[in-house]
């Protein structure tokens, strides 16, 4: 739809951009039929999208969105053109102009310089090229597959129209806007800066634009939340009527329903949580586990919301808070929290075997639905219209939206495996083995996945031979299973859970003839009420460690260790309108959330014994360890861009740029099919390797809900001996901990500072005694005076600084190549270049203090 001149005057005046104004850089998105190679498409355009910028520098574009605020892919090629009026002084400029591909500028109607169009690349044999340095110092240096101009221009004081137009994309290219930047410089400052109407003074920099692209992050993610609350509204309606209809259901079965039975005045009770908990304890005349202290209960609630450990300010503000509801008011707090959204992707990765591959994403992967995740917990999206926008598989197959959960590539029957995928997830049934014969464990048979293979592909399938077992039929009864469908039998859509789930009320489908949105509808809608349990019972086993009902994916057969708790969530569930949120504020508020745990996850006892006098210990997810580590040393990750084609001369079909991480679970597999060098990541790998160590799947081609928590040797020799270890006990001029050493006036007020940000709570007087003592010697002298930072810039750190090479899948065949990533992996061994501010005895004895915290066994689990 073409944006009218109105709407596109309240874009601008609504743009969410901090400290920028209409004053500042329209930037417009344009698609349409626009000829790659030509810049004459001014008939064949319409804007789509607007938004304000502050200066001429496009680090990241908002993601574009949909009907129902599902990411959606804008037109292969569009382009980007950036306008601003511009007072300048009168006199000579010089103007720089850097893109990724195509770029234009002119001033006052002229053109007066561009850069070229990019072609694609297949045969990985260029040689590398190379990348020239500046002669102007602290210029920021070109990045790879990126290209400038310099043009010197006499111009009128005075304002002038400035306009700067680039290409994305284009026939087999990948849609990428890189560093697309306009900085300008003077007779009097030969320094490059960002040219901008008004506003910040950003000069060209690595230290700068990072700091720009930071708060581009910040802006454009404002932008999206915005637009993917605009382009929802619709749906927004039709969700408001389905959960309307949902809690006339709960209302009118209110009277068969469980209540909070009564307890003792002896039993503690915080909520009706409790009171289900405290019956089943009293009648087993088991007694409760104490509260967790302060201490304990901030570090667990913080790593249960958010992932990550709470940071020093955070522990005293809470101690500071002497409400009666302090502990109340912290969660509220944690709940609120961005990073709310980004403790649940890895879980659902987990779950929905979210599987994208950055080399050929066809073979054998899912597409990147990690976004569309994060985004629907980042807005509290309703868990049933989470499950229904994942069934219709809409939005982009490859940008980040749910149609990337219908990719199962190299699957002859791709619908079957995520037929099994739902069934786990949201119902508690197993199918995986009805995929080629009748489960010999499990009540379902093969024709019923296809069934609902069936539904969800919506048309009838046809067995493959690869669904089947080649064998003969006396050799089949001798076996235990049976093979009722022979290859090439047809099976018609049919819903096969006929004891879940009554008729669909014909008020919430609004196209009763598409099967895949009556799939939707029948798990989702509340009669089934095995879908309210089934999700409330994962959100009890992710914080309390085991799951009213065990294993939460696969119900067949066993018994809710408290089925009157269990129906009552379910229940709650509905009536909050499918907030996920209020499940966990319920448990987490609960005194049985906030006991000291008492039994290990790992050992499951049967229902009859499952009494949650406490929640089990758990130990850290990979993710939450590899976040907590670099939250508390205060570093990015430091990993390189998840990209094999960094000159973006290739199709997405064929390589996927999954971005820069700044989260564990934003990773994905490195694998590549020629395990060449050339190709290798060597930070991003040291951060894997710690992730793999601890249960993350490198590949997820099945769904699970429990991980490997197996104790390995591997565990303590990656962290204590592994390139991340070291990362994070490094006094770099990066670091929280370098920092904190030159602050602090004592050793013992060190102690306690590390210990907080580390362990999260106050050292014991032995440990305060023995740590500061042996920071003692040479404490009073520790600070070298005059010494300098390092510029570091935030990404590869390990390299000292910015690691720039221009190596891509177009010249990775080279042996140059090889040798350059090869350098990159010595660099990334030798970790982050440790502090010159102080002095290296002294420092080394700090960094044994961190090393000896991270690696204790009490940082690996929530307290």
């Amino acid at each position: 739809m073409t944006i009218t001149a109105l709407q596109l005057h309240l874009l601008l005046l609504l743009a969410p951009v901090a400290g920028a104004s209409v004053d500042g850089v329209r930037v417009e998105i344009l698609e349409g039929a626009i000829p790659y190679g030509s810049w004459d498409f001014s008939e064949a355009v319409e804007v789509t999208e607007a938004f304000v910028e502050p200066v001429f520098g496009i680090a990241r574009l908002p993601r574009k969105y949909g009907p129902g605020g599902l990411i959606a892919d804008r037109s292969n090629p569009h382009v980007v053109r950036a306008t601003a009026r511009v007072r300048l002084p009168a006199g000579r400029h010089e103007l720089l102009l850097r893109s990724l591909n195509a770029a234009r500028l002119r001033v006052d109607g002229r053109t007066i310089a561009s850069t070229r169009f990019i072609q694609g690349n297949a045969d990985g044999h260029e040689p590398v090229p190379d990348l020239p340095a500046s002669d102007r110092p602290g210029l920021r240096p070109l990045p790879p597959g990126h290209v400038e101009t310099i043009v010197e221009v006499e111009l009128e004081g005075g304002e002038h129209e400035v306009v700067v137009e680039a290409f994305l994309g284009g026939k087999k290219l990948r849609p990428e806007v890189g560093e697309l930047c306009l900085a300008i410089a003077s007779a009097e400052d030969s320094r490059f800066r960002l040219l901008a109407p008004r506003g910040p003074d950003v000069v060209l920099s690595d230290a700068a634009w990072i700091a720009h692209a930071r708060d581009a992050l910040r802006r454009t993610r404002e932008i999206e939340r915005r637009r993917r609350r605009t382009a929802s509204a619709g749906e927004d309606a039709y969700w408001h009527r389905r959960h309307e209809i949902a809690r006339r259901h709960i209302a009118r079965t209110a009277s068969t329903a469980p209540r909070p039975p009564r307890v003792s005045p002896e039993t503690p009770v915080f909520n009706d949580v409790d009171r289900f908990i405290g019956a089943r304890l009293e009648a087993a005349g088991v007694e409760a586990a104490p509260l967790a202290d302060d201490f304990a209960f901030i570090r667990r609630v913080s790593l249960d919301t958010r992932g990550i450990v709470p940071s020093p300010a955070e522990i005293e503000t809470f101690l500071a808070d002497h409400h009666a509801d302090r502990r109340s008011r912290l969660i509220e707090r944690m709940l609120e929290s961005e990073a709310w959204a980004d403790h649940w992707v890895p879980y659902w990765q987990d779950v929905l075997a979210e599987n994208p591959g950055i080399l050929k994403p066809k073979l054998n992967n899912t597409g990147p639905f990690r976004w569309w995740i994060r985004e629907s917990f980042l807005d509290g999206k309703p868990i049933d219209r989470f499950v229904t926008e994942l069934i219709l598989m809409r939005g982009s197959r490859l940008g980040g939206g749910p149609a990337g959960f219908a990719m199962a590539t190299q699957n002859d029957v791709p619908m079957a495996a995520k037929a099994h995928v739902l069934g786990t997830a949201f119902l508690g049934v197993q199918l995986k083995c009805a995929r080629c014969h009748d489960a010999p464990h499990h009540r379902y048979t093969q024709e019923e996945l296809f069934g609902l293979a069936a539904m969800l592909e919506r048309k009838a399938l046809e067995v493959p031979k690869t669904s089947s077992v080649p064998r003969t039929p006396e050799e089949l009864e001798e076996m235990l299973i049976t093979v009722s469908l022979k290859p090439g039998s047809s099976v018609r859509p049919t819903w096969p859970f006929a004891g879940l789930a009554g008729e669909v009320p014909p008020e919430i489908l609004r196209d009763p003839s598409d099967s895949r949105e009556r799939v939707a509808a029948m798990i989702t809608q509340p009669a089934n009420e095995r879908f309210a349990r089934a999700i409330a019972n994962r959100v009890w086993k992710r914080f309390m460690g085991w799951g009213l009902v065990e294993p939460v994916d696969d119900w067949d057969g066993e018994e809710a260790s408290h089925p009157a708790l269990l129906e009552w969530l379910g229940r709650e569930l509905v009536a909050s309108g499918y907030d996920v949120k209020h499940i966990a504020r319920l448990i987490l508020e609960s005194h049985a959330y906030q006991r000291v745990p008492r039994e290990n996850a790992r050992d499951v006892p049967p229902p009859e014994e499952r009494h949650f006098r406490g929640p089990a210990r758990r130990r850290m997810s990979a993710e939450q360890l590899v976040d907590s580590l670099f939250h508390a040393a205060g570093k990015e990750l430091g990993s390189e861009e998840l990209n094999l084609d960094v000159d973006a001369r290739r199709p997405i079909d064929t390589f996927l740029n999954l971005g820069t991480p700044r989260r564990a679970w934003e990773f994905a597999s490195l694998s590549n099919e020629r395990d060449r060098p050339a190709l290798s990541m060597p930070v991003a790998q040291s951060i894997i390797d710690v992730l793999k160590g601890f249960g993350w799947r490198e590949t997820r081609q099945d769904p699970i809900t429990d991980r490997d928590e197996a104790l390995t040797v591997l565990q303590p020799l990656v962290l204590a001996n592994g390139v991340l270890g070291q990362r994070v006990a490094t006094l770099s001029d990066d670091s929280a901990f370098t920092a904190l050493a030159l602050r602090v006036r004592t050793p013992g007020a060190l102690v306690r500072e590390l210990c907080l940000r580390v362990l999260s709570r106050e050292p014991t007087p032995a440990e305060l005694d023995d740590l500061a003592g042996y920071l003692s010697d040479g404490f009073e002298t520790r600070v070298v005076a005059g010494a300098e930072v390092a510029d570091l810039d935030g990404s590869v750190a390990p390299t000292g600084g910015r690691a720039r090479h221009a190596v891509s899948w177009s010249n990775h065949l080279s042996a140059e190549a090889s040798r350059i990533k090869l350098e990159l992996e010595r660099a990334a061994r030798r970790g982050d270049p440790p502090t010159t501010r102080l002095r290296t005895e002294w420092r080394e004895r700090a960094e044994d203090v961190v090393w000896a915290l991270i690696n204790s066994p009490e940082f690996l689990f929530v307290p």
